[in-house]
C-alpha cells in the first residue's frame, strides 16, 4: 500500500506543474482567459503558435516520464510489480495535470500526460496513439476528436489483457508480462479510470462535436 501511495503522490506532484500556464505567462498571456481557457497544448498552439505548443506538449509528456523514472528506480525492478508502479505513478501524474493545486484544482485534459505514460511503457504503442490523434485532427480538423479516439484505443488495448494475459511492456518487438497475475484487475481498473478521466474532461468538447459547434484547429503565431 505504501508503494502505491508514494507512486500516486510523486506522480501528482510532477503532474500538477502547469506547463502550458507557465509558458503562456512567460509570453504575458493568462491562458485561462484566452481561447478555450484550457491550459493544454492545443490552446497554447492556437494562442501562441507552434513553438510554444510543442514546448507545452513535451513538458506535459515529461511530467509523466520523470516521476515514472523515479518510481521505477525506487520500486520498479521486480518484474511482477513493474507495471503496477507504472500505472499508479501515471494515474497520479494525470490527476495532477487535470486537477492542479496551482490552478485552484483545475487543469488540462490529461491526454499528453497520459501519452507520457504510454511512451514510457511501450514506444510502439505511443506511436500508434499519437498517429491516431494527428491523423484524426488532420482529417477532421478536430484535435478533441483525435484525443477521444486515443482514449478509446487505450481502453481497448488494456482490455486486451483480460483475454490474453499479456501486456504492453519492455520486450523487444513483443508483448511481455510485466506484472503478477494478481495485479491484473487492479491494472485494468486504473487504465479505465485514466481513460475515463480523459473522456470526462472532454465532455464540453463532446457536446460541441455533437452539436456541430466544435472549433477546428487554427494556429496562432509561429
Amino acid at each position: 500500500m505504501l508503494m502505491r501511495i508514494i507512486c500516486l503522490v510523486l506522480g501528482f506532484a510532477f503532474g500538477s506543474i502547469p506547463t502550458g500556464a507557465v509558458i503562456a505567462r512567460m509570453h504575458g498571456v493568462d491562458l485561462r482567459k484566452t481561447g478555450s481557457g484550457n491550459v493544454g497544448s492545443t490552446n497554447v498552439l492556437r494562442t501562441l503558435g507552434k513553438k510554444a505548443g510543442a514546448m507545452t506538449l513535451c513538458g506535459d509528456i515529461l511530467k509523466a516520464i520523470v516521476p515514472l523514472l523515479i518510481t521505477g528506480a525506487l520500486f520498479g525492478d521486480p518484474e511482477e510489480t513493474r507495471y503496477v508502479v507504472t500505472m499508479y505513478t501515471g494515474l497520479g501524474a494525470a490527476m495532477g495535470h487535470d486537477f492542479s493545486p496551482w490552478l485552484h484544482f483545475n487543469g488540462g485534459k490529461g491526454i499528453a500526460t497520459s501519452g507520457g505514460v504510454i511512451l514510457y511503457t511501450d514506444p510502439r504503442f505511443f506511436l500508434v496513439t499519437f498517429a491516431t490523434v494527428i491523423a484524426t485532427a488532420a482529417l477532421t480538423g478536430y484535435v478533441s476528436l483525435g484525443s477521444l479516439m486515443a482514449a478509446v484505443i487505450y481502453i481497448i488495448a488494456h482490455l486486451y489483457v483480460i483475454g490474453t494475459g499479456r501486456f504492453f511492456g519492455w520486450g523487444a518487438g513483443r508483448l511481455t508480462r510485466t506484472y503478477a497475475p494478481q495485479y491484473k484487475a487492479e491494472i485494468i481498473i486504473i487504465a479505465l479510470i485514466m481513460a475515463g478521466m480523459a473522456i470526462w474532461r472532454h465532455k464540453a468538447n463532446i457536446k460541441r462535436l455533437l452539436a456541430g459547434k466544435e472549433n477546428k484547429l487554427s494556429i496562432g503565431k509561429k
